[in-house]
């Protein structure tokens, strides 16, 4: 390959542009986001059930889909939750199901289902992941009084979401807020028995009436005649005069208005009362471009709408654009960092113009490759480019390195030098990076999150590892032909430099050529028994002593800025009684200096995901963005313990979670720690739960216990005495239907041509409505006439659950555990250790928070190790030759982890997946390290004894190890740091590869030599 190259420059030059055009047009227009879409494939059921508790529908809607849906393939989990009036079934499939298969495969159970669903309910399938989370929240309201929020609701339901959901680059718009209005039936009982009525027959002769109807066609010699119903209604005055009995209209026995729904939400942008539009982009879409096109859209919709006012209370611009912005930033330091490194260890400019051109073309490179293969620009990505700059560099510096050996040392022409001098070194670079890329391959394969969320670093390490590599043996040759063009002298500058080097760290030499010497002389066995013991300890004490104290996560926590936060009140709370209860927080909040926009959701609405799903009336949902960290003087841990204090000292609030965006690994995950109850029947756990809750709080590092629901909604009972009914010529049935209590929606309004559709909903009117007592006076018609409900009918009232859940067909409560900074395997340890006591019963206790994703991806990234290394061992053994030499190079290995363990404990990190990685990756570097050591052992070997080689090969290949090991440790430094808004989340991964290279690269130069003339089997007399 290398003569190839080497023979045609112009071939180089075409390929150094390509790299160059591909990898600029790349970074000008990849799609940017934060991290990689790492959700599996999510279907959500969404079933209105009107005038269900949350128990009916558990039982009679959620029950026989979540079955159906149980046997489908590839399905993960299935779960629900259930409220009054709803039933929301999620169905979470593994990552090798595809999000429309998913789909398809729950429409079909549902249809499979259809037949044990209580009649008139009508399932809707939804898709989730990561694009459903809000790009932009715009809040709408009114400038003045001339417009209400229920006609900013219009608006926005008819006008404003169409208009977005045509704008290129928007995948989908919910509008969330209450306000909505309907035309509403308000039934005088009274007149209606009066009229030979009764309500179940009222209900059912509207719904007849009040209803456009195809009848058919005919065909004749005239051509094809259609014929039509036109029944539909759709204006006050004409419902009116709706045809109910003969002689009987609407109008003569009830009263038929424009109203308002009554609101079960609320939404308040930074504490003002609106209606929000929450724009979503499509699955793999960009965030920006979705966030560039809304905005351009709010525009023109400002100037069409004169009298709205349009304000963005929640995106994810802002973090994006920093964040993407900060990682340029620490690339560039990153690169001057490395640079810097070299000049200190070579001394020579020409060595870092290599390293200079070769930085931004490898860069370029991988972003040009990238781009081809349609991928996207995220953090992960520039973590990657800045994690392999110290190896790019080695590269290009080894290659140079040993060229200019050739014209000093050898002192051959300028031609012989570049030629032979890279063909010398082509084969233990091409080891070294095949080294590293099997070590850090099989990361790739290793299956679910790990897999999903680390494939594009990796792939986008190896792509960076391969374009160095032939970067180095194609351009860096040629180039360094026209660096060498006027011999190798150096200047005043560079010899400066070589002394700084030579008399600092450049005589750290000697004590490796002690420790060597030591190793070889006396009793050589038992010195080496003392050697290799007592690293031996050293290991096991750092891996045993150490990493218990600093704990595992799955995730480590991060300060993006956004603050998520849940409150609870009273469920027999009107919500307009909780929005009054949370204005005093809304005053205090507006006036800190952290924040930037606040996006308030009070209760949930069908079929709107993004905003408030699952909540009950009085849970409100907050999402406070404030100021970047690098921009204010509090951690956000500091903000969210105020937040927290203020949100708990309001009047009446019954629970209060405060954390931050991304506490878990996963937003499948509800909360760090998650304690899951389940049985056959849902009675008996809400009791227990206040035993799990009340042991839970005592648990250090928690912030706050919140059971998922609570058994605490006031139920009216309506026990109706059979015999009493029977007597009167009346069923159940007939008794309910006579009891229009719940806003049925009896026909739907569309003849407005500007409008969307609009409910006509059915009401009692007057006192019936309002009071208990009046309503056991509700006239009911029998076959002996008029009667009260009382006559046949008690009303009792007792408390049943707001809101039940299910997971794994059976019923379930979780009792979540919010945290702020402590490694959750010491607080899940605490809280297994603190349940242990407590007799529930036939309840089922189980862990379900980060630490079963800690558990599951430890145990894949640890296969990954594991079978990263048996792939380097047989590379090795392919590429030289020799098991022996290659099992010598793989045992100094685990002695990196020593450095590791540390470097974690004085970063202050616990063990987690980005560390695992960091593990890999500090494997990968180590191997090529000992590459070199062994390559040049090798070629010394030829001509001396194993002793001599081994001590020539570490005073040799010192100062290029120490290169490789502090260049990539200075271009890790902006990544240990967290110089990025997102890296808290990859740090941990710069901190074990720091802390392994420090203390491994002492042991390698130590333990290579040493393990390398202690194995030899061709030993000659020292």
């Amino acid at each position: 390959m290398f003569e190839f190259f080497y023979k045609r420059p112009y071939f180089i030059v075409a390929m150094v542009l390509l790299m160059s055009f591909t990898g600029i047009v790349g970074l000008s227009t990849l799609p940017k986001n934060l991290f990689p879409d790492a959700e599996r494939p999510t279907v959500v059921v969404i079933t209105q059930s009107p005038g269900m508790t949350a128990k009916v529908a558990a039982s009679s809607v959620s029950k026989p889909i979540e079955e159906e849906v149980a046997r489908l393939g590839k399905i993960r989990t299935v779960s629900s939750i259930n409220l009054a009036n709803f039933s929301i079934v999620k169905a979470e499939f593994e990552y090798a199901k595809s999000l429309d298969g998913a789909a398809v495969d729950v429409s079909n159970a549902i249809a499979t289902a259809k037949s044990k669903l209580p009649e008139g309910v009508n399932p809707t399938v939804y898709v989730t992941g990561s694009f459903t989370a809000p790009v932009e929240v715009i809040s709408i309201s009114p400038k003045d009084e001339t417009l209400s929020l229920v006609d900013v609701r219009k608006i926005a339901d008819s006008f404003i979401k169409p208009k977005l959901l045509s704008t290129k680059g928007v995948g989908n718009v919910e509008v969330f807020g209450g306000h909505q209005s309907a035309l509403t039936i308000k039934v005088d009982s009274i007149k209606v028995v009066n009229n030979g009525l009764d309500m179940g027959t009222l209900a059912k002769t509207i719904a007849s009436i009040d209803k456009d109807m195809p009848m058919g066609f005919i065909k004749n010699q005239d051509g094809v005649t259609t014929f039509t119903y036109y029944g539909e209604k759709s204006s006050v005055k004409s419902l009116n005069g709706l045809k109910i009995a003969p002689n009987v209209t609407l109008g003569d026995i009830a009263t038929v208005a424009w109203s308002e729904v009554e609101n079960m939400s609320v939404f308040l942008g930074n504490g003002k009362e609106g209606i929000a539009l929450s724009v979503q982009r499509s699955p793999g879409g960009s965030v920006l471009e979705t966030s560039k096109a809304t905005r351009g859209q709010i525009e023109l919709l400002q100037k069409e709408y004169p009298k709205l006012s349009f304000e963005i209370v929640d995106t994810q611009r802002d973090l994006i654009e920093t964040a993407n912005t900060n990682m340029l930033e620490a690339l560039r330091d990153a690169i001057i960092f490395t640079l810097f490194v070299l000049l200190f260890f070579l001394g020579n400019l020409k060595a870092i113009a290599a390293a200079a051109i070769s930085i931004p073309l490898v860069f370029l490179g991988t972003i040009g490759v990238i781009w081809l293969g349609g991928g996207e620009l995220n953090i992960v990505i520039y973590t990657a480019v800045i994690l392999a700059l110290g190896m790019l560099v080695d590269d290009a510096v080894v290659v140079l390195e040993n060229i200019e050996r050739h014209l000093v040392e050898l002192h051959e022409n300028l031609e012989q030098s570049v030629f032979k001098g890279t063909q010398e070194v082509v084969m233990p670079v091409f080891a070294g990076t095949i080294a590293t890329i099997v070590m850090i391959a099989p990361l790739m394969f290793v299956g679910d999150f790990p897999q999903t969320i680390y494939r594009p670093l990796i792939s986008t390490l190896i792509i960076a590892l391969i374009i160095s590599y032939v970067l180095s043996i194609t351009l860096v040759p040629k180039f360094s032909a026209y660096l060498y063009r006027n011999g190798v002298n150096k200047n005043r500058f560079e010899v400066m430099f070589e002394k700084i080097y030579e008399n600092s760290l450049g005589r750290a030499i000697i004590p490796y050529e002690s420790v060597l010497k030591f190793s070889n002389t006396g009793r050589t066995i038992l010195r080496k028994i003392v050697l290799f013991l007592g690293v031996i300890l050293l290991l096991i004490f750092s891996v045993k002593g150490v990493m218990p104290l600093i704990g595992k996560d799955a995730m480590p926590p991060m300060d993006t800025g956004i603050i998520k936060a849940k409150v609870a009140f009273s469920v027999n709370s009107k919500v307009e009684e909780v929005q009054a209860k949370m204005k005093p927080f809304f005053v205090w909040l507006n006036g800190q200096n952290f924040v930037k926009t606040s996006s308030t959701a009070f209760g949930g609405e069908a079929g709107v995901l993004s905003i408030g799903s699952g909540n009950l009336p009085t849970e409100v949902s907050m999402t406070i963005l404030c100021k970047n960290r690098f921009e204010r003087d509090q951690t956000i841990w500091q903000i969210e313990d105020a937040i927290r204090a203020k949100l708990n000292a309001l009047d009446g609030v019954k629970s209060v979670d405060v954390y931050d965006f991304g506490a878990t690994a996963n937003s499948s995950i509800k909360a760090a720690l998650d304690v899951r109850m389940t049985a056959s029947v849902p009675d008996a756990l809400y009791e227990n739960s206040k035993k799990v809750t009340k042991t839970l709080l005592h648990v250090r590092g928690l912030t706050s216990v919140t059971p998922s629901w609570l058994d605490d909604l006031f139920e009216v009972e309506v026990v109706i005495d059979q015999n009493k009914a029977l007597s009167y010529g009346l069923s159940p049935m007939g008794i309910v239907s006579q009891i229009p209590i719940r806003g049925e929606i009896v026909a739907v309004s569309g003849n407005l041509a500007s409008m969307n559709n609009q409910p006509v909903r059915l009401y009692l009117s007057g006192s019936f409505q309002e009071h208990l007592v009046s309503l056991q006076n509700l006239p009911i018609m029998s076959n002996g006439g008029l009667i009260p409900l009382g006559a046949v009918a008690e009303l009792k009232g007792n408390f049943t659950p707001s809101k039940i859940e299910r997971d794994g067909l059976l019923y379930s409560l979780d009792v979540n555990g919010y945290r702020s900074k402590r490694a959750i395997s010491h607080i899940t340890d605490d809280a297994d250790s603190a349940l242990k006591s407590l007799q529930l019963g036939d309840i089922t206790i189980t862990q379900q928070g980060d630490i079963v994703q800690l558990n599951d991806s430890s145990a894949r990234m640890l296969r990954a190790i594991g079978i990263g290394t048996a792939l380097l061992f047989v590379s090795l053994m392919a590429i030289y030759g020799s098991a022996v030499m290659s099992l010598v190079m793989i045992l100094v290995l685990p002695l990196s982890l020593i450095g590791a363990a540390w470097g974690m404990l004085i970063f202050d990190k616990p063990s987690c997946m980005p560390s695992m990685l960091g593990i890999l990756l500090l494997f990968g570097i180590i191997i090529k390290n000992s590459i070199l050591l062994m390559d040049f052992y090798r070629t010394k070997r030829q001509t001396h004894p194993p002793f001599e080689s081994a001590l020539e090969s570490m005073k040799v290949r010192f100062r290029p190890v120490m290169m490789t090991a502090f260049g990539t440790i200075a271009g890790m430094l902006p990544i240990a740091f967290e110089w990025a808004v997102g890296l808290e989340r990859l740090s941990p991964l710069a901190d074990v590869a720091i802390g392994g290279l420090l203390v491994g690269t002492i042991l390698t130069l130590i333990y290579v030599p040493l393990l390398a003339y202690s194995t030899d089997r061709n030993k000659k007399e020292r």
